[in-house]
């Protein structure tokens, strides 16, 4: 079973064409996102659309659950607190009501676990593992569940990352292939297909090939 794991579209139709596009071409079983479908860019019903029409799993980012009225973009950034209510006006009926009902988490055909934040405390939509430390809070998280899975893919940072944690010992993992290791945990960040935040404008999201335990981060103009 082949997956495709997308993140941080942020109705940036362009990109998120351009990807799907490659996606076809890789022939995967499932495409799946983690969240953050809307904000920031202009196109937030087109692409809600695409979702919906080709049955793209997801589960709900930050600016989702803002866009669709579930929280208040209070701790936003200017650009991003305008970006939301701009979504907001022009959402329509059937784009807000599929955004409310998005999950935090979800499991995927019994084999990983998605989230857009963090599974600590518990699984959210606004907690950044942007730092070891953090990683740590969701690594203990993903293994007191009870989804019998090593491996969460997560979004929200905009930046690629894989975390291993193995024999008590957590290791960062930049390559752009990775093997997973039975005997240990990982949490797995794609990057953004619609804004990039690593230097690198390109979108980003990566391939896991489920019955070779891998994992291949993508890029495309």
């Amino acid at each position: 079973m082949r997956y495709a794991i997308v993140s941080d579209i942020h109705a940036n139709l362009e990109a998120l064409t351009a990807v799907l596009e490659t996606i076809d071409a890789e022939r995967v079983d499932k495409i799946v996102s983690l969240g953050d479908l809307v904000g920031y860019y202009t196109n937030p019903n087109e692409c809600l659309e695409i979702i919906r029409g080709r049955a793209i799993e997801s589960v709900a980012g930050n600016h989702d659950r803002a866009a669709s009225g579930l929280k208040e973009p209070t701790w936003f950034s200017d650009s991003a607190k305008r970006g939301i209510v701009w979504t907001r006006e022009h959402l329509t009926a059937e784009s807000t009501q599929f955004l409310a009902t998005l999950p935090l988490v979800k499991l995927i055909d019994q084999r990983f676990l998605i989230v857009h934040g963090a599974l600590h405390p518990q699984p959210n939509e606004d907690r950044y593992l942007a730092s070891r430390t953090e990683a740590n809070r969701s690594f203990g998280a993903l293994m007191r569940s009870d989804s019998n899975t090593n491996l969460c893919f997560f979004g929200h940072t905009h930046r690629r990352i894989a975390y291993e944690y193995l024999d008590g010992m957590l290791s960062e993992i930049a390559d752009e292939e990775v093997t997973l290791n039975p005997r240990a945990y990982y949490l797995v960040n794609p990057g953004s297909v619609g804004q990039s935040r690593d230097g690198d404008p390109r979108a980003s999201f990566l391939i896991f090939d489920a019955d070779e335990a891998a994992v291949r981060f993508q890029r495309v103009a």
